[in-house]
């Protein structure tokens, strides 16, 4: 082959070295787009068994629950926004604006806010779905029913969402010492079983051992007289309890729920603060009218709860999204055991 030849040949080749050079270069960017989009993002799993994509670090957080919103605030992140129940005091809540009821978010309101990550109730919530992936946030689905324990709910998934699992792990870590510190103090005194309800003196209905009330006896060392095989067959909260099983039972304290513990409107009162709450003057009653109504019921007066005057109002605040876990532990044993 002539010189000629071979230098045409060696400068094609050369030119085709350049050109696969140049293609490989112009692949390197859509690589490191893909990177960047892996280290913005995560996959999770919610309680609706959804695979979601989550920001990798959420900047702007809602919660559609009032308890859920605390656990975001006990996880170190402040929400864009909270729902009307959630009454619990603190600096960062001063100027949060409110979404509306929790079974009922505004979702103009949901907009406006520019949400990032929402953390939706698995039951409340899975109808508006559509809804709130309009908004262009990720949607993360939790069932507060799949927790081991209503006091410390599903930190484990929010603090997963959030990307604050190490958070989530102390937190959990702090309500179980409490428990056990205030537990250990309980044990010294006679308070042995207890029951906590609400409604009337007749139309009984009492806290099951899983739910946020019942817990609170059970975290502090505290025998709930309302039997297991009744949480087998209701997941309601509360169930209808009879008056043959409470006199048999005679536990030493009956914890009574003010009406309106419930409500949205309602702050926290401190036991005795029952007059001046702001209801519907049908609705209110005062500490000393619903003790009344119970001592003064022949039905409830064989109780040695009441004999021993260890049938006790407490403060309308003891609920979720009102008042915080370790708060709740600390009234409650000083309410039952105040010695």
């Amino acid at each position: 082959m002539s010189k000629k030849k071979l230098c045409l040949v060696f400068l094609m080749i050369l030119s085709l070295l350049v050109m696969l050079s140049g293609c490989a270069g112009q692949d390197k960017p859509a690589v490191s787009n893909n990177q960047d989009k892996v280290s913005e993002f995560r996959i999770i799993q919610d309680d609706l068994k959804r695979e979601v994509e989550v920001p990798n670090q959420p900047k702007r957080v809602l919660s559609l629950n009032s308890s859920m919103t605390e656990i975001v605030f006990q996880l170190g992140v402040v929400p864009v926004g909270k729902v009307n129940e959630y009454i619990i005091s603190r600096p960062e809540t001063e100027n949060l604006p409110e979404i509306s009821l929790e079974n009922s978010p505004n979702i103009e309101m949901i907009n406006k806010l520019e949400p990032d990550l929402i953390i939706a109730h698995a039951k409340n919530h899975a109808q508006i779905l559509d809804s709130l992936e309009s908004t262009g946030a990720a949607v993360v689905f939790v069932d507060p029913s799949k927790a081991e324990n209503q006091l410390i709910g599903r930190a484990d998934l929010i603090g997963e969402a959030l990307n604050r699992q190490e958070e989530a792990a102390k937190y959990t870590e702090k309500i179980t010492a409490k428990s056990q510190q205030l537990s250990k103090k309980i044990a010294q005194s006679p308070i042995k079983t207890a029951l906590f309800i609400q409604r009337g003196s007749q139309n009984i209905m009492a806290a099951q051992s899983f739910c946020f009330w019942g817990r609170l006896l059970t975290d502090l060392g505290i025998e709930n007289i309302v039997p297991l095989k009744v949480s087998n067959t209701s997941k309601a909260g509360f169930v209808t309890f009879d008056m043959e099983t409470i006199i048999q039972k005679d536990p030493d304290v009956v914890l009574v729920l003010q009406p309106g513990f419930r409500s949205a409107n309602e702050k926290g009162k401190k036991q005795g603060q029952g007059q001046g709450q702001k209801q519907e003057p049908a609705k209110t009653m005062g500490s000393a009218e619903l003790l009344a109504m119970y001592k003064n019921d022949p039905m409830w007066q064989p109780l040695s709860a009441v004999k021993n005057d260890r049938i006790l109002v407490v403060p309308i605040n003891i609920a979720p999204g009102k008042i915080s876990v370790l708060e709740a532990l600390e009234v409650i044993a000083e309410i039952v055991a105040p010695e």
